[in-house]
């Protein structure tokens, strides 16, 4: 039988995904455009994805960004953070959607609509970083007093 090594491995992102990403962030800024370049007109305009090609690497790229970001806050705040300061984060980000939707869907303020469309973006893509987050169980920290 192997032996488990006592000392704990530090956990961190795996480096291939910030590694594809620039991958498919170089490749969208750079390599797409010439693709695209050497092709004739009306096929672009026939072949949807060959002349979305660019778009959809760099959308990709952020993507696994995001997700690398994520998996970075996790590792970092899993565990640490406690429940209470937890839910305060977590309701604050579902009033900012909700004052983000009303604002987009109100009709006396334009202006309103451009604000309540960046407030509803920000909130909701911070509540889904935030939702991968595991607080400290209530139990546990009455016990370390968190």
């Amino acid at each position: 039988m192997a032996e488990q090594d006592p000392t704990p491995k530090k956990r961190r992102v795996p480096i291939g995904l910030p590694i594809t990403a620039v991958l498919f962030l170089f490749l969208g800024l750079f390599v797409a455009p010439t693709l695209t370049a050497s092709f004739p007109q009306e096929q672009l305009n026939r072949n949807a994805l060959l002349s979305g090609i660019g778009f959809l690497m760099v959308f990709i790229s952020i993507i696994l960004f995001y997700i690398s970001a994520i998996w970075w806050l996790a590792l970092r705040l899993n565990g640490k953070v406690a429940y209470k300061t937890y839910r305060l984060i977590e309701y604050i980000l579902i009033g900012g959607i909700i004052l983000g939707i009303v604002g987009m869907f109100q009709p006396w303020l334009f202006a309103a609509f451009r604000y309540g469309f960046y407030l509803l973006l920000a909130s909701t893509v911070s509540f889904i970083a935030w939702s991968h987050i595991t607080p400290v169980p209530e139990e546990e920290a009455v016990i370390r007093d968190v």
